[in-house]
């Protein structure tokens, strides 16, 4: 990145820094607009993960879901994992297998993701369906953590054809000092794509950084068109004391919000933003509670443990603007199903 891109990245801060010192609320905090609804998504023969929902032109809901074999077990999703898609006429399913969009070993020998198709978030923009994803090199005996990259896929109906265009954002290089995440631990991965009301594209990622204790941030790459280039801004965006995961990033009364989860305490966190570049960790309120504040201690107690109680990558169902629905995988199952799987809230913004 050079040194121009960076002096107005630099001054962009520097001038929408005064409008962030008077964020925007929510009327209630968020989670109180969180009604559970249990299980939604699940399957024998795989751990389902990030799920990420959207309305389609059909009037359907769809979901892509990164999804790992139970044979193989979770903990090699890093080379296993690969992205379905799903289909239910309303929210609440069941969820019907369409196809499988991108699996491991795909492409060809040699490429940047022939390794796990990872964490999808699907979106519309400009009129197409966006989904963006991350990948790697990763095998079953060899754990490329530092080749971890974004890429897109891109279609005008939910249903395909999908364009892959490829890889749109890889790390900065280990002497970028001028980038926050030059030397970085795992590459870059768990995109969230928006289009700002300025009219730029903002693609959110997180970094393993040296820089925090536990690692995980998030910084933000910022484009004039949809498939890039993507140019890193060079400061993280979210000011976080520990380890947080997988925020989903959403524009709202254009407002720009995040949701994520936080690893030490096992709840979500909701932060604000009014330019995207600058979220406020100490001030964020709570995005949803710890498993236990929805599901019966004995239930929880006894479900399969395959990753952990706690809810993780959320992803929103919107409809006109509006977020109707929350779903969240859990590394644990209240159903007793072989996986883990995906769980469903009612977003209800007029209580």
């Amino acid at each position: 990145m050079g040194k121009r891109n960076t002096l107005l990245f630099i001054l962009i801060a520097g001038i929408t820094l005064l409008s962030y010192q008077n964020k925007p609320k929510l009327e209630k905090e968020w989670a109180s607009f969180l009604k559970y609804e249990g299980v939604v998504l699940e399957d024998d023969e795989y751990h389902i993960w990030g799920s990420s929902p959207i309305w389609g032109d059909d009037g359907k809901v769809h979901v892509f879901a990164s999804r790992i074999p139970v044979e193989s077990g979770f903990g090699l999703w890093y080379a296993t994992s690969q992205i379905a898609h799903y289909v239910s006429d309303n929210p609440e399913g069941p969820f019907k297998f369409v196809e499988v969009l991108l699996k491991p070993e795909q492409s060809a020998p040699g490429s940047w993701d022939t390794g796990a198709q990872h964490n999808p978030t699907v979106t519309k923009i400009d009129g197409l369906y966006v989904l963006t994803y991350h990948s790697n090199t990763s095998t079953k005996t060899d754990r490329a953590a530092r080749s971890h990259k974004i890429g897109m896929m891109t279609a005008k109906s939910v249903n395909g054809p999908w364009e892959k265009l490829g890889m749109i954002l890889e790390p900065p290089a280990d002497n970028d000092t001028t980038i926050w995440c030059h030397k970085h631990m795992g590459g870059i991965d768990n995109p969230s794509l928006i289009k700002h009301p300025n009219g730029k594209y903002y693609l959110y990622y997180r970094a393993k950084w040296k820089g925090l204790e536990g690692g995980n941030t998030y910084g933000v790459a910022i484009s004039d068109k949809l498939e890039g280039p993507y140019i890193h801004c060079p400061k993280r965006v979210i000011n976080n004391t520990r380890y947080i995961e997988d925020p989903y990033v959403f524009v709202y009364h254009d407002t720009i919000f995040m949701l994520l989860t936080d690893n030490y305490k096992g709840n979500g966190m909701l932060l604000t933003s009014t330019d995207g570049l600058h979220f406020e960790f100490i001030d964020a309120e709570l995005g949803f509670d710890k498993m236990e504040a929805y599901i019966p201690a004995d239930k929880l107690n006894a479900a399969p443990n395959y990753r952990g109680p706690k809810f993780e990558r959320p992803q929103l169902l919107m409809k006109d603007g509006i977020p109707t629905h929350l779903f969240a995988p859990a590394g644990v199952n209240i159903n007793g199903g072989k996986g883990t799987c995906c769980y469903l809230f009612k977003i209800d913004m007029s209580n």
